[in-house]
């Protein structure tokens, strides 16, 4: 990975350590607005208490299945210009015990601002349709 590819994977993996224990915490690596795409809904999220609000029912919904944390597998980055890139990733679920919860896959969209790298758009996506990488 290049150096701006690096540091996105540092910003989706540190994201992804906040969100196991701490939703407001992980809201901050989001810009607002920020769109979800689920498969069957499209979510904007207009300010940082609503992207700690959905990420909290999440983390609400995961928890009392055991999750502890996640991992991520098969990290891919597209860069679209040097300030707006694609980030694709398996993000394993994990239980406390160490077993898999579930695995998910998912495409970012991030963009560098003054504050670094920022999520603007998450996209659920099945396993077999993440990007490639640069």
């Amino acid at each position: 990975m290049s150096g701006e590819q690096d540091a996105i994977h540092q910003v989706v993996s540190a994201y992804y350590d906040a969100f196991a224990h701490d939703p407001a915490a992980a809201a901050a690596f989001y810009s607002e607005p920020t769109l979800i795409v689920l498969p069957n809904e499209v979510l904007a999220l207009t300010t940082r208490d609503d992207v700690e609000a959905f990420l909290a029912k999440l983390l609400g919904s995961l928890k009392p299945l055991g999750y502890s944390g996640t991992r991520l597998s098969v990290p891919r980055v597209k860069m679209l210009n040097s300030t707006t890139a694609l980030y694709s990733t398996v993000a394993i679920r994990m239980k406390a015990d160490g077993t898999e919860l579930q695995k998910a896959g998912f495409t970012y969209l991030l963009h560098k601002g003054g504050a670094g790298w920022k999520i603007n758009e998450v996209i659920a996506t099945d396993l077999n349709k993440l990007i490639s990488a640069d």
